[in-house]
């Protein structure tokens, strides 16, 4: 197997004079740098696209079967967050202590393969194979309609592409933490979020038009090109060797220690929990986003509109990604977030205009098309400082740990939100007679959990300067010195 091996395995092909850098036990040369950066950030645009289809493409899928906001939401949102709150804990507390030959990271994303492959697939699928059981098992009839059939085995193929996607969502950003030397990191993870955006814009400008049309084609393709490109990066990504595992509370071994040992590292300080609080308000904001593409329609927008008006969106993203990556590291990332949130809460009502002013379909494009390009720099900006404010404030040694105790109360947060947010458009809908007009609220849901999400940030700025600040801050950890002897 022909591995990105570090160069301190490969001395005898260093010339001496070449320069070295760090992380761990890996060692790289420039060459071997940029040999990595590439694999990561060629899986990176892979991922962003397998991981894009899902959520853009499904809800119009169910919707033109017929299913409520309400089941939309089920399936889009809750299944995964059942997952996300009980499989991501789990993975990621045996990820930082996991130790073997292939690393303590990839091992998770290879094992998964093909099983997230197969169901990706299978989803794009789900109506043909719904006319195929109805035909021959059912008697075409059966028990059920073709349409609902179609609706359950998208539910039912979603759930197991989420259940293995959480084994890659779980460690794959923890893995640049591990393989990235620190002095390269911001850099990284600002061509990391280009890369992804990338693949956003592409998405949004080619693909999605054909949502609807070539719905089969779109998710074959995606999942073959992600088993491809992704196992290639795992074979050739490799990691380090790593010190002994962190021990449990009280030094005892077993699962009710390791369950005690994870819940008090990560909720019996406040501090962690504002931490968390900021990413599962921010993350209830997107169960409402399922139905912003029906808000766009309602307003006189059509799909290719929506695309168009996605992709220069992301195209600005694109330009101001690297830029915000350096300006989270001049600045520090957790006082860029502050201001740049407190920004974005400024442009959340200006969407809300539609709920009083009718447009024609084109000046409703011209004028989300300039409340986009507006929204889109602090945004940005935001978002490229949130893991680098992470890798700041977290634990080191337990990464994966506490962004899982993160992803479970977020995924909390989305179970309840996206049931709640389904709930409240059919209610709106019914409120306005069936019109698609209950969807000009959508904008509201955003501006909400937004303004929470900022008063949980503020708490973590306080909590941050109490613990050392820019000169000191070390991350608190109770119970520190008896895990770690």
């Amino acid at each position: 197997m022909s591995n990105l091996t570090s160069a301190s395995e490969n001395k005898s092909v260093v010339p001496k004079c070449e320069k070295l850098y760090h992380v761990g036990t890996l060692s790289y040369t420039k060459r071997s740098l940029v040999l990595l950066f590439c694999w990561l950030l060629w899986g990176d645009f892979c991922y962003t696209l397998m991981e894009t289809i899902g959520p853009s493409i499904l809800p119009i899928k169910l919707k033109d079967l017929g299913s409520s906001n309400f089941t939309i939401a089920v399936i889009m949102t809750t299944v995964g967050g059942i997952l996300n709150t009980t499989i991501c804990p789990w993975v990621s507390f045996w990820s930082d202590r996991y130790r073997s030959s292939w690393g303590r990271r990839i091992p998770f994303i290879l094992w998964t393969l093909p099983f997230l492959t197969i169901f990706l697939i299978l989803l794009g699928y789900s109506e043909q194979i719904a006319v195929f059981v109805n035909k021959f098992a059912f008697a075409e009839g059966g028990w059920f309609s073709t349409t609902t059939l179609t609706v359950f085995l998208i539910g039912v193929f979603m759930a197991g592409f989420q259940f293995f996607n959480m084994f890659v969502g779980s460690v794959y950003w923890y893995l640049f933490n591990d393989v990235v030397p620190q002095k390269f990191i911001g850099r990284f993870l600002g061509l990391f979020r280009v890369v992804g955006g990338l693949a956003g814009v592409l998405f949004n400008y080619f693909i999605f038009k054909y949502a609807r049309t070539h719905m089969t084609e779109i998710f074959t393709g995606v999942a073959l090109l992600y088993f491809v490109s992704f196992g290639l990066m795992c074979l050739l990504v490799k990691e380090g060797q790593y010190p002994p595992a962190p021990k449990y509370v009280d030094g005892r071994k077993g699962f009710f220690a390791g369950l005690k040992t994870y819940f008090i590292e990560c909720f019996s300080l406040r501090f962690y929990l504002y931490v968390f609080g900021v990413s599962t308000c921010m993350n209830i904001v997107s169960t409402g986003g399922i139905f912003f593409t029906f808000f766009y329609i309602d307003v006189g927008l059509d799909l290719g509109e929506i695309g168009r008006l996605a992709a220069y969106g992301g195209i600005l993203g694109l330009c101001l990604t690297y830029p915000a990556g350096l300006i989270a590291d001049r600045y520090h990332p957790l006082k860029v977030q502050v201001i740049t949130l407190g920004i974005m809460l400024f442009f959340g009502p200006l969407n809300l205009i539609f709920l009083f002013v009718k447009m024609s379909p084109d000046a409703a494009y011209y004028y989300l098309f300039a409340v986009t390009l507006a929204y889109t720099p602090s945004c940005t900006i935001f978002l490229a400082s949130e893991f680098p404010a992470l890798m700041r404030i977290l634990p080191k040694e337990r990464f994966g740990q506490f962004c899982s105790a993160m992803s479970m109360l977020r995924s909390v947060g989305v179970i309840l939100g996206g049931l709640i947010a389904g709930l409240v458009f059919d209610w709106l809908k019914l409120y306005y007679g069936g019109s698609n007009f209950a969807y000009r609220w959508v904008p509201a849901w955003f501006w909400i959990f937004q303004v929470l999400a900022f008063v949980c940030l503020f708490n973590v700025y306080r909590g941050w300067k109490h613990y050392g600040g820019m000169e000191s801050y070390e991350a608190p950890l109770p119970c520190k010195d008896s895990s770690e002897s």
